[in-house]
């Protein structure tokens, strides 16, 4: 596999929006500002692949990579930190429940935690 071709595939917003998975899956999900997006971009060698602030909570989609067309990259929304309101904070909780729920091909999860701070409870839950 080429991890040099890696590109932008998709952002979705509702559970609804995102098509069947027919690629295997390799996600990575944390906390909002723990890093993900500048964690790929840094796993890619590219400074803009997935966006990138220090404004917590800017990732309020479900965002695909695909690399080639064997595996698919998912870089999902932070959660707990981001000072969002609480509807916001509710699609975000139903968008990545739903995701894990669903039939897709997740072959493995990268659950991110900021070593500089104890685990959160929203960590252990991403956890189990």
């Amino acid at each position: 596999m080429n991890y040099n071709k890696v590109e932008f595939e998709a952002a979705f917003g509702t559970l609804k929006q995102i098509p069947q998975s027919n690629l295997p899956e390799i996600v990575f999900a944390g906390r909002s500002n723990v890093g993900k997006s500048s964690m790929l971009n840094r796993l890619f060698n590219r400074k803009n692949l997935a966006r990138v602030s220090s404004m917590p909570g800017k990732t309020i989609t479900i965002n695909f990579f695909k690399v080639e067309n064997d595996v698919r990259i998912v870089d999902l929304p932070g959660y707990g930190y981001a000072k969002v309101n609480d509807a916001e904070k509710l699609r975000w909780s139903e968008l990545m429940e739903g995701y894990f729920k669903s039939n897709r091909n997740i072959k493995m999860v990268f659950s991110l935690i900021d070593m500089r701070h104890p685990a959160t409870d929203f960590d252990l839950w991403m956890l189990d």
